[in-house]
């Protein structure tokens, strides 16, 4: 079938390649056949992602790291709500379900509906079709007393620094406690967007990075950092022969995953 998508919306199809093409190699690192099975079903021209091979073990890398921290929580925590921000065509609840745990899928609503094409309905998992930015969403979020996990991947970089700012308020204005895990780029990477292996092909643009994550604490202080990883750590795992030379660079430009945690009755009265 056809998918006609904006943007933004779009580089969900980078990821989803990807995914895919792991799924279909001799020592895959995710093995996510759902993701396989979603792009057969799709009418697009996936060759321009073929080469992008940074991207490949990038985006394979950050997914396996983000599924390993969301597994650490829910082991604590085993009947925690996980809500994804910006989800795409995301299969990490598939991934990581323990049958225990209530997910909401957060997107725009062309986006959502793409997802019910592909996706069987559970009664765990409800889709949210909003905008990230409009804060009726938080509405729709039914914790009952569980521990809350707000998960973003590829999703941040994509937008001006004020409108990142006022995602977080609307986190911190609606919820009374949550841990947070951001997926985050390298300031630096904002001027390579005609040399990014897989962006380039497309209209949406990197808007926003980091150095070390804390400027998300500027933006809201409301919220405190408690890790930072950078993907480079487990992508170095899997680079093949000659592409492991570039690992020192890949330190510094790679994504990392800023972790954060937010709790109502620590805030300091001023």
């Amino acid at each position: 079938m056809k998918i006609n998508l904006n943007n933004i919306s779009e580089t969900m199809l980078i990821t989803l390649y990807m995914r895919a093409t792991d799924a279909k190699s001799l020592k895959p690192i995710l093995n996510d056949k759902k993701s396989l099975e979603i792009l057969s079903q799709i009418d697009y021209d996936f060759s321009k992602f073929k080469n992008a091979w940074t991207s490949y073990y990038g985006v394979l890398s950050r997914a396996k790291v983000m599924d390993n921290e969301v597994r650490k929580f829910m082991e604590k925590y085993p009947d925690c709500v996980i809500v994804s921000i910006g989800c795409g065509l995301d299969t990490r609840f598939l991934r990581i379900d323990n049958e225990k745990i209530r997910w909401y899928n957060l997107d725009l609503p062309e986006v959502i509906e793409k997802r019910k094409l592909f996706f069987e309905p559970n009664e765990r998992v409800t889709n949210i079709p909003k905008s990230a930015f409009d804060s009726a969403w938080t509405n729709e979020i039914k914790l009952d007393g569980k521990k809350l996990l707000i998960i973003s991947e590829g999703v941040l970089m994509y937008f001006e620094e004020q409108k990142i700012k006022q995602f977080l308020e609307i986190l911190t204005n609606n919820f009374n406690s949550f841990e947070a895990h951001f997926d985050l780029i390298y300031k630096g990477t904002v001027k390579l967007n005609d040399k990014h292996d897989a962006l380039k092909n497309m209209k949406a643009k990197f808007i926003w990075g980091v150095k070390d994550g804390s400027e998300i604490i500027k933006l809201n202080p409301k919220l405190k950092q408690i890790g930072l990883i950078n993907f480079t750590d487990e992508m170095k795992h899997h680079l093949p022969g000659w592409k492991k030379l570039f690992i020192p660079l890949l330190y510094i430009v790679n994504n990392r995953l800023g972790i954060y945690t937010y709790e109502k009755n620590k805030i300091k009265m001023s």
